[in-house]
């Protein structure tokens, strides 16, 4: 669900650059009416639980607006010498990490999302073809993509067992380019079938447009701060060049301060109107 905040943030976005992606956009079937969000940052998420006794399949779909991703479990990466300092404008500053520093990426997030999970005896669903609950494997993938790709990182962790909640400050690697072919349906389902025939259904409903799978970054928005205090801040990228947002501040950055920026939600468009939308909207 979308931040009550990134909403308004949102709205700002649209302002800028997302109504020349809506004049690049076809009609909608049949002249429905679409709200701008649904237009823009509507997918389609599927889950399959799989029996683990017989391998009978439940699959469900899911209509998203974003996706919330786990960071990476803490890794250790060697990089250069030390540079790591926290920013009130939500600049982590850590493109030099000491060689024991922890790091994610978002590929490596999206990979532990769309990764098999066997749930626990807890969590055994009833399988239709053994007609008990039984053990089960949940994948999720996704089966179409939007026209926007909203990620949200999930860094505020709360524990009800220690009753405690905390901020997870680790900095988050993000491409500039994004395929999201790996994560696609069509993808998840040919690499566990292998090049076997099944039931035709899911290669027409969930076999993608290889044309767009291919998502540029055009939006960051960090959070500096605590849990109970913080400032949020935007960086936009338009006509390929990106400008901070910082309240009623709009300045010009260079891409090294969108690395280095601790991302807590971004912003992918499909590279296609990316460059449709950069060309309507650049000054004549």
């Amino acid at each position: 669900m979308l931040h009550v905040f990134v909403l308004f943030q949102i709205q700002m976005i649209s302002n800028l650059f997302l109504h020349t992606v809506l004049i690049c956009m076809p009609p909608i079937a049949g002249g429905s009416d679409c709200c701008i969000a649904h237009r823009v940052f509507s997918g389609v998420l599927r889950s399959d639980v799989m029996c683990m006794a017989c391998g009978f399949t439940s699959t469900t779909y899911d209509p998203c607006v974003d996706i919330s991703l786990d960071l990476e479990p803490n890794q250790h990466v060697k990089t250069g010498p030390t540079k790591s300092h926290n920013s009130s404008n939500g600049e982590a500053h850590h493109m030099n990490l000491n060689p024991t520093s922890r790091t994610s990426t978002l590929t490596g997030c999206l990979d532990r999302f769309t990764r098999p999970e066997r749930l626990g005896p807890d969590q055994k669903f009833f399988c239709q073809q053994c007609q008990i609950r039984q053990e089960s494997l949940k994948q999720m993938s996704i089966r179409k993509l939007p026209l926007v790709s909203c990620f949200h990182i999930k860094r505020f962790e709360h524990s009800s067992f220690r009753n405690t909640a905390r901020k997870v400050d680790r900095y988050l690697q993000f491409p500039f380019s994004l395929d999201m072919a790996p994560y696609l349906s069509s993808s998840i389902l040919r690499s566990r079938f292998g090049n076997r025939v099944f039931s035709f259904e899911w290669e027409n409903q969930d076999a993608p447009d290889e044309l767009s799978s291919e998502f540029e970054l055009f939006a960051v928005i960090t959070h500096s701060g605590k849990l109970n205090a913080g400032h949020y801040v935007t960086y936009l990228r338009l006509s390929n060049q990106w400008y901070k947002c910082d309240d009623a501040w709009i300045t010009q950055v260079s891409e090294s301060n969108v690395r280095a920026a601790q991302g807590y939600m971004m912003f992918y468009v499909q590279k296609t109107f990316y460059y449709k939308a950069s060309e309507t909207s650049a000054p004549s």
